[in-house]
């Protein structure tokens, strides 16, 4: 039987042998390579295959084995230190790329990494993030500010360019204007020649037309009933020799004479009638009036090869389609030149037809605007007869005017007061004050060019802004208390002229509120209390009349108010008479009474006022009813 007997392994260079030698000691160096070595390959990550990387290589061949033996039985292998590498390489450009996949980079880039490395490769990522973060907010404020520059360039470009077009529109109307200035001079006197020299041309026009109307009656039996005699109304173009068809088969019906007029085409029915005296006499020929339409009324068409929609009206040539509402008439004519003039004549009497009727209608926009129109608008303008004889005499030409370069009518100025009357309806005062200013200004700059429309204008603004007064002056009179208020409606009469309606409605609005308030004091038996109260009352709501007196009216007025103190400082000393009266003078009640009055018309003094009655009622005079007024 063999047994199995363990050799012994040759001594190491340099060893002592003993016969109790422990385990071989290894050096610090050798271990901190083979940790590194370990942490290397735990941290390799091998692809798997099919992934970018994952192909097995084939096995390397083997070296000479009896060499590498008998090498390492005699001596150590050198361990060879593992290549330090300075990071991996961070190319930015990889980053770039649309393609880029970052599951295939880390396999790829960071596939033999080791962990220093990899924090190193992080490290250097968050350093070129947080430096591209940087960039960013600075090139986003650059271009902020840059924006901002160039949104004030763009809005001062605006705002150059609208001073540009109000210029350029300015020197447009300034030319327009002069050029029909002369135009204007120049044709009114070219016309004056002409009239005399055409006078005559025109009644043998007239006349001229006239006849080939009548003409037209006889020969057309029933045009007369058509085709009346009007002013203006003549005869254009006579077409013979057109054949009506149907409009559905294209099959020939009749024979038609076609007369176009300036405002109507008449079509006339061609008929033969035999003479009576014999069988074998030639027929004789007559024209009909079976149709009449005006030109406005009418659609033709011209039936070309061209336009055409199936194979039957593709045949049909030289026709034309009248359309007359919802009926349709085809005629034909076998000489193309007939069909071509009838189609521009048409066209040119239908041109010149629609712009007399858009003359008439504009003058009968302008007709509205006559005297008129404006005393229908305005009822109380029949009342000043003068204006609108006025206005009548002169014509239209006066009822132009110029406004901030642009011409006006009458209808402008009636538009601007039916917006007036809107706002004062709808208790825009402010609105309301500021455009009856604006017409106040126009009246006085137009008083020099036109002074008819500036007396109108003036008329009318006056009209209104007296009923805007009253409607303020109400409301002043009802809310008398309040300053704000109060200095709001007196501002507002005072623009629009009305100062004194102003200050006199203030006042007695507080008179009225002084005589309401003394009435609610009782009277209760104990004399010096009631006029205590009275005093109180009085002097009180005096003195602060003043001082919202003083601060809407100028000083020059202060006259009226001293005026209005003086009445109200006499009824209350009758007031003091009265409740008196039956009190000795030389009684401790009297004297109290005084006292009384004494202290409380010590606020008046604040005021500017001193009336020295009330200090002393005994030195009030009864014959004139006079009294003493003094400074402080």
């Amino acid at each position: 039987m063999w047994l199995r007997r363990q050799v012994p392994m040759p001594p190491m260079p340099g060893a002592k042998l003993g016969p109790a030698s422990g385990p071989p000691q290894v050096r610090v160096r050798d271990k901190q390579m083979v940790a590194d070595l370990v942490k290397r390959r735990m941290s390799t990550r091998f692809p798997m295959p099919g992934e970018p990387g994952g192909d097995i290589p084939a096995m390397p061949n083997l070296p000479s084995g009896p060499n590498m033996i008998a090498a390492g039985a005699g001596a150590r292998l050198p361990v060879k230190q593992p290549e330090r590498s300075d990071g991996v390489n961070l190319d930015l450009d990889t980053f770039r790329d649309p393609n880029f996949n970052p599951d295939t980079f880390v396999a790829t880039v960071l596939a033999n990494a080791s962990d220093e490395e990899i924090r190193d490769y992080q490290r250097r990522l968050k350093d070129i993030r947080n430096r591209t973060s940087s960039d960013l907010q600075k090139n986003v404020f650059v271009n902020r500010t840059q924006f901002i520059l160039i949104s004030k360039e763009i809005d001062k470009l605006k705002s150059e360019m609208r001073v540009l077009r109000s210029l350029l529109n300015d020197l447009h109307n300034t030319t327009s204007s002069l050029k029909t200035d002369s135009e204007n001079s120049s044709a009114t006197s070219d016309l004056k020649a002409r009239k005399a020299a055409n006078r005559s041309s025109v009644a043998d026009l007239t006349a001229l037309h006239m006849s080939h109307l009548q003409a037209l009656w006889k020969q057309v039996e029933g045009a007369q009933k058509f085709l009346p005699s009007v002013p203006g109304r003549h005869i254009i173009l006579e077409s013979r020799h057109w054949v009506e068809l149907n409009a559905a088969t294209w099959k020939p019906r009749r024979i038609v004479h076609i007369v176009l007029l300036n405002d109507h085409l008449l079509v006339a029915t061609v008929k033969k009638k035999r003479t009576d005296n014999g069988n074998s006499g030639s027929p004789q020929i007559k024209n009909v009036a079976e149709r009449c339409w005006p030109l406005a009324e009418i659609e033709m068409v011209d039936l070309s090869p061209n336009d055409s929609q199936n194979a039957k009206r593709a045949q049909v040539m030289n026709a034309v389609n009248l359309r007359v509402g919802k009926e349709s008439f085809v005629y034909q004519n076998e000489d193309l030149s007939k069909k071509s003039d009838l189609l521009r004549q048409f066209k040119k009497s239908a041109d010149e037809l629609r712009k007399a009727l858009r003359a008439e209608s504009e003058d009968n926009l302008r007709r509205r605007d006559s005297m008129t129109f404006l005393a229908g608008r305005d009822p109380r303008l029949l009342e000043n007869g003068g204006l609108l004889n006025s206005l009548s005499a002169h014509g239209s030409t006066s009822a132009l005017f110029t406004v901030e370069g642009q011409t006006r009518n009458l209808r402008w100025v009636e538009t601007q007061m039916d917006e007036l009357d809107e706002k004062i309806a709808h208790r825009q005062f402010e609105e309301a004050v500021v455009s009856v200013e604006k017409l106040r200004g126009l009246g006085r700059a137009l008083t020099s060019n036109n002074a008819l429309v500036a007396e109108l204008i003036n008329f009318k603004v006056d009209e209104r802004a007296s009923r805007l007064a009253t409607i303020i002056t109400t409301d002043l009179t009802e809310n008398p208390a309040k300053k704000s208020a109060v200095k709001a409606n007196v501002q507002w009469l005072v623009r629009l002229d009305f100062e004194d309606r102003a200050r006199e409605a203030f006042l007695e609005a507080k008179s009225d509120v002084i005589k309401k308030r003394t009435r609610q004091v009782r009277f209760e038996g104990d004399v010096p209390l009631y006029i205590s109260q009275v005093a109180l009352v009085q002097f009180t709501l005096i003195k602060n009349t003043v001082e919202i007196y003083n601060s809407c009216f100028e000083y020059r007025l202060a006259s009226a108010l001293v005026r209005w103190a003086k009445e109200r400082a006499d009824e209350y000393m009758d007031l003091f008479e009265r409740q008196l009266q039956a009190v000795d003078q030389e009684s401790k009640v009297y004297s109290d009474c005084i006292e009384i009055t004494r202290l409380h018309s010590t606020m008046l003094v604040d005021c500017g006022l001193d009336f020295k009655e009330l200090k002393d009622p005994r030195l009030r005079v009864k014959d004139d009813g006079s009294v003493s007024l003094g400074p402080n």
